[in-house]
C-alpha cells in the first residue's frame, strides 16, 4: 500500500512509522527541515516504554511531489489544512484525518469524495526535533464508514494496521466524545500551561475539567448524539451519568495512571503550540460546540467562556507570529 501522510509532524510521523513497519511505501509531507533529517537519518521514534527505533521513509516539503496514493492520511492542524489539500495534486483510493474537531472529516469529503472516512485518534506524540518523533501516549484509532463513505473503505484502512486501529459502527458518537475531551483538556492546559496528568490530579483542575465535559456533553445530545465510553478518559458516558462524587473519582484514576505507567510527558497539542508560538485549533475544536450551543439556545456559561479565551490565547499567539 502507497501511503502518503500529510502535515506530518509528530503524530504523522507516528503513523507514518507504523505504517512503513507494517510493510506499506510511506512518504511524509512535512516541513523541510524535517523531511530533510528524515531523509538523511531515517525516522527515529522514542517511546516512553520501548527503545528509540529508526524507520526509513520517503519524505519531501512539496505535497504536488509525492503523486497518487492508495491511503492518505492527513495529520496538519486544522488551519493548515485547506492549503495541504489543495496542494496535493494526487488522488486516493482510502483516506482518514486524525484532526481533532467534529466536522474533521469535511474537508476530505469535498477533497477525496466517498474515500474519505471518519477517524478519531487517541494517540499522543512530540516532535522533538527535526527527524525525531516521540510516542508519548498509548491509545487506538477509531474508523467509521460515515453516510458519505464508500462502504468497506474504514475496514480496508484498519486492515493496514489491524493492531492500532479499530472499526466502530458508532463512528460519530466516538468522534463527539473525543471533542468533549479535547475541549475540556485543551481549555485547561492551555490556561494553567498543565501537562496532561496534573490536569486529573490537582482537585481544581479537575472539578474545572468535569465542568465542562458536562456542558458540551450537552450540546452533544441537543445534536441527537449520545457519548460513549472509551478506554482512559474518554468514559465520558459514565462521567455525564454518574454522581458528581464518582466522575471525579474516574478522573483521580486515571492520572494516578498516568503516572504509575510512566506517561508523564504527555502534552496536549493546545500546550505544545502554545510552547512553540503556533496558533490553536479554535475554530476546529471549540467553535462547532459553542456555534451550536448558541443556536440551540443551551445555557453553557463555561463552554462559552472556555471558547472566548482560547480565541483570545489564538489571537496573542498569531499576533506574535505576524500571522
Amino acid at each position: 500500500m502507497k501511503v502518503v501522510i500529510l502535515g506530518a509532524g509528530a503524530l504523522g510521523s507516528i503513523y507514518g512509522a507504523w505504517l512503513s513497519q507494517a510493510g506499506c511505501e510511506v512518504t511524509l509531507v512535512c516541513r523541510d527541515a524535517h523531511a530533510k533529517a528524515v531523509r538523511e537519518r531515517g525516522l527515529e521514534l522514542r517511546s516512553y516504554d520501548a527503545p528509540p527505533t529508526i524507520h526509513r521513509l520517503g519524505a519531501t516539503g512539496d505535497p504536488a511531489a509525492v503523486g497518487d496514493a492508495d491511503l492518505v492520511v492527513v495529520t496538519a492542524k486544522s488551519f493548515d489544512v485547506e492549503g495541504l489539500l489543495a496542494a496535493y495534486t494526487g488522488s486516493a483510493r482510502l483516506a482518514f484525518s486524525v484532526q481533532n474537531g467534529v466536522d474533521q472529516v469535511e474537508p476530505l469529503l469535498s477533497r477525496f469524495g466517498e474515500a474519505a472516512a471518519p477517524a478519531v485518534s487517541m494517540v499522543g506524540g512530540t516532535l522533538l526535533e527535526p527527524g525525531v518523533a516521540a510516542y508519548t501516549y498509548v491509545g487506538a484509532t477509531y474508523l467509521g464508514d460515515g453516510p458519505r463513505t464508500r462502504p468497506g473503505v474504514s475496514e480496508e484502512i484498519a486492515s493496514a494496521l489491524p493492531e492500532r486501529f479499530e472499526v466502530r459502527n458508532d463512528i460519530y458518537s466516538v468522534l463527539w466524545t473525543k471533542a468533549i475531551l479535547a475541549v475540556a483538556a485543551m481549555s485547561v492546559v492551555a490556561l494553567t500551561r498543565s501537562v496532561y496528568h496534573r490536569v486529573f490530579l490537582t482537585p481544581e483542575l479537575r472539578e474545572v475539567l468535569l465542568d465542562l465535559i458536562i456542558e458540551s456533553g450537552e450540546v452533544a445530545r441537543s445534536e441527537g448524539v449520545e457519548p460513549v465510553d472509551l478506554p482512559g478518559p474518554l468514559q465520558v458516558k459514565t462521567l455525564l451519568g454518574s454522581p458528581r462524587s464518582e466522575s471525579l473519582e474516574v478522573l483521580r484514576r486515571f492520572g494516578e495512571n498516568l503516572v504509575s505507567t510512566g506517561q508523564t510527558e504527555v502534552k496536549v497539542s493546545a500546550l505544545q503550540s502554545i510552547e512553540r508560538g503556533r496558533p490553536l485549533e479554535v475554530d476546529a475544536v471549540f467553535r462547532p460546540l459553542a456555534d451550536r450551543a448558541a443556536t440551540r439556545g443551551l445555557k453553557v456559561p463555561l463552554l462559552r467562556a472556555a471558547t472566548r479565551l482560547m480565541i483570545g490565547i489564538d489571537k496573542a499567539l498569531r499576533d506574535s507570529a505576524g500571522l
